[in-house]
């Protein structure tokens, strides 16, 4: 069973078998989709996995019970969860020294605000009604790292939705079919540009635009979107599959459009 919950999609399962066990046996997937954040559909999927491990048995349409070898994967899971969680509240507590970017020339001793700007720490003077402050450890001119320490307060962050732009697959005409004034409209709206696949790749570069990430690009717009930077993910539409659960597994909000020409492509 261990192996069904590994990469990606463990927590919505656990979610998805917290809701089961909360309204079982009469349950609707719709109900709990909205709550999950995910569609129907991904619910669906997702409930077929966990009857397959043996963690949800059906019986019926609507009726679905948690296994007693499924409650003793959420017991044990949530145990990890709690463990894990005290873990990084020391971790964080401990921390003695932090680096962010100096707004301008900062003095050691001197109290200064932190404040997310672009995906990035930055440290300015402190100003009344900031709502995160603290103390230079060191001498620092503006631009470089400055280590900070004695962190107060709560850093204010607004992550960033991602807009999720869809192409044809090479057997589809691939980066042939894609309407490039609209990509580079698109691509000048964002900071990040990221390309799954190398339909995208491709389509970019025609575009005029290297993208700022082709390995690994969900990740990085994940982490990106997540720091409050605007983000543009081009994928190939089957991609965009894999591409949507990925963002939603990670919370980020997104919406998607097509950037199909409509044109087919010539021999």
């Amino acid at each position: 069973m261990a192996d069904i919950f590994e990469g990606r999609g463990v927590s919505t399962r656990f979610r998805i078998l917290v809701e089961i066990a909360s309204r079982q046996p009469s349950v609707q997937q719709k109900d709990f989709a909205e709550e999950l954040g995910i569609t129907v559909h991904a619910v669906s999927e997702h409930m077929k996995e966990l009857i397959k491990a043996g963690c949800v048995v059906s019986r019926g349409r609507t009726r679905y019970s948690v296994t007693p070898q499924g409650a003793d994967w959420l017991l044990r899971t949530a145990r990890e969860l709690q463990t894990y969680s005290e873990r990084v509240g020391g971790v964080v507590r401990d921390i003695a020294v932090t680096a962010a970017l100096a707004g301008e020339d900062l003095d050691a001793g001197q109290t200064v605000a932190l404040v997310m700007q672009d995906g990035l720490l930055r440290a300015r003077p402190q100003r009344d009604g900031d709502p995160a402050r603290a103390t230079v450890v060191a001498r620092a001119a503006a631009d470089t790292d400055v280590g900070v320490t004695g962190i107060e307060g709560v850093i204010p962050l607004s992550p960033a939705e991602v807009l999720v732009a869809t192409m044809p697959a090479v057997q589809d005409g691939g980066s042939h079919r894609v309407d490039g004034d609209k990509l580079r409209t698109l691509v000048g709206k964002v900071h990040v540009v990221a390309a799954v696949g190398i339909e995208a790749l491709a389509a970019l570069r025609s575009s005029g635009k290297e993208p700022d990430c082709w390995w690994a690009s969900s990740a990085a717009v994940v982490e990106a979107a997540s720091s409050g930077v605007s983000c543009l993910l081009l994928c190939a539409e089957t991609e965009l599959s894999r591409v949507s659960e990925r963002l939603m597994d990670s919370g980020i909000a997104f919406s998607v459009v097509d950037v199909s020409s409509g044109l087919t492509q010539s021999n």
